[in-house]
């Protein structure tokens, strides 16, 4: 309450001490500088200041009312707009920032009327996201396509790539990357789409560079951050994870984002107190399926609460009842309060599904023998077999990924085939090297190519991913050089091999 009782006070004292020592032109000067560096906070800053000393001030207002956009503050952009409106002559441009301040407040209706004279390839986008915001996706393609007709430009681009992810169309959405990099190779909407893009894609150190390309330049884009904190946290990267969460918490604290993200981080280091704390201010306003109620639902479960765990589970398993981790989640509340048959059935499906996994499986013997149910039996003996179809999707799954180059969706299913066999197959090993020296995971790599050399020291395939793991990570570069020469020599005609050997003698210089 103190804080929340200083805080009026704090802000006339900042722009009375900033006023002090420069002027309105100086301040306005810092402010255009800051803007044109996309350090947005600070240009705010400095806008509120000359607008305490010159209200109503044009120049001041349209840069503000800019600033603030870049920002994502729909309703300080449409006040500002709305009063340089009062003083300046209608133009197309200042219809269309006012229409773009009218989506950020979710506000479709407002945004088409503003546009209702518009023409150009920007109000033709702006369009289209109204569209997408009253759910009318084949209206909004249509208002696309009409801007792309028009010549497009970046943001356009950026947009028209994000509806192709929408719609599972790579290609499309590859292109739209492609024209958007054309157009404004370090635009905002550029990089977060190229990001967006790899993500899906599984190449997740590409999706990285994408992201901290965008937090360099734009440093305070929340978007930035919160995609490059998933990033992170996919890779692993706890430490370089918890910064990024630091930075977008200290810009957004109840964002969605941002909760989800710390949520997650938390869950992942098992500080089941700590996910409490993070996602029990948010409790009441998520949605019956929100992904939160999943990882809230297993802290709570972790620390003994298992009635406020089922109240977290029941909503998602009744809509998605095959969300793998949360019918297990219910089921182990359900055990835990007592309900062995409830959490037999709950499992039932999952359990005899030709795909189910050992883990299913194992914990439907647990359920069905509390229960005193006679098919613990039948369960028990098919986990004593190997399950032939859960791993050979796990195989296929595995397979296409690496094809697609799609390193993270690849390492996931290698590290089931392994947690499900005796994890000595020399291939599997190779590859789930590969995949994670592709991320950036390096000692990872490292240590599983180890192992296949251990199994198979004469096979080129073997030798050549050691070598390249090695190299990627720039660690030991003699063994490096060393392992994709023999490489080489058992497999001569292989480019691949050549090529990186090459790479690796001239990093050996």
């Amino acid at each position: 309450m103190r804080k929340a009782a200083l805080f009026p006070l704090a802000l006339p004292l900042v722009l009375a001490l900033s006023a002090c020592g420069s002027t309105p032109e100086e301040d306005f000067a810092k402010a255009r500088a800051e803007f044109a560096a996309h350090d947005y906070a600070a240009a705010r800053v400095h806008l509120a200041s000359v607008l305490s000393a010159k209200p109503g001030d044009p120049e001041a207002l349209l840069l503000q009312a800019r600033t603030l956009l870049a920002l994502g503050d729909g309703d300080g952009a449409g006040t500002a707009l709305d009063s340089l409106a009062a003083k300046a002559p209608a133009t197309p441009d200042l219809a269309e920032l006012r229409a773009e301040a009218a989506l950020l407040r979710q506000v479709p209706d407002v945004a088409l009327d503003l546009l209702k004279d518009s023409t150009s390839a920007e109000a033709s986008r702006l369009r289209g996201l109204a569209a997408i915001q009253q759910g009318k996706l084949p209206e909004a393609l249509e208002h696309f396509e009409k801007g792309l007709a028009a010549g497009g430009n970046a943001r356009l681009f950026a947009d028209m790539g994000r509806v192709h992810l929408m719609q599972g169309d790579m290609p499309g959405a590859l292109a739209m990357v492609a024209k958007a990099a054309a157009a404004a190779p370090d635009g905002i909407d550029t990089l977060l789409l190229a990001g967006q893009v790899a993500v899906r894609q599984g190449d997740l150190g590409k999706a990285l560079d994408h992201y901290s390309r965008a937090e360099k330049l734009y440093p305070t884009s929340l978007a930035a951050l919160t995609g490059k904190a998933a990033v992170l946290g996919d890779l692993g990267r706890s430490k370089e994870l918890g910064q990024a969460l630091d930075r977008a918490e200290a810009l957004a604290p109840r964002n969605p984002a941002v909760v989800f993200l710390k949520a997650r981080a938390a869950a992942d280091r098992k500080d089941w107190a700590a996910v409490r704390t993070v996602i029990q201010p948010v409790e009441a306003s998520l949605a019956a399926t929100d992904p939160l109620r999943v990882i809230y639902g297993e802290a709570l479960l972790r620390l003994g609460q298992g009635e406020l765990a089922l109240a977290q589970l029941q909503p998602i398993v009744r809509a998605m009842p095959a969300q793998r981790e949360a019918v297990s989640l219910l089921a182990e509340a359900q055990l835990a309060r007592g309900d062995a048959a409830g959490a037999v059935s709950t499992l039932r499906a999952l359990a005899d599904s030709p795909a189910a996994r050992s883990e299913d499986l194992a914990l439907m013997i647990k359920a069905a023998r509390a229960a005193g149910d006679p098919a613990a039996a039948t369960y028990e003996a098919r986990s004593r077999q190997p399950q032939a179809q859960a791993l050979g999707q796990d195989i296929a799954d595995a397979d296409a990924a690496m094809r697609a180059g799609n390193w993270a969706g690849a390492v996931q299913a290698y590290r089931r085939i392994t947690a499900s066999t005796d994890g000595r197959n020399v291939m599997v090993l190779n590859n789930f090297a590969y995949a994670q020296s592709m991320l950036g995971n390096h000692a990872e790599a490292i240590e599983l190519a180890d192992k296949a050399l251990k199994l198979a020291p004469g096979n080129a395939s073997v030798l050549d991913t050691a070598g390249f793991a090695r190299l990627r990570a720039g660690k030991d570069l003699t063994a490096a050089k060393s392992l994709l020469r023999q490489a080489a020599q058992q497999a001569p005609q292989n480019s691949a091999i050549r090529a990186h050997l090459a790479e690796a003698e001239r990093a050996a210089r």
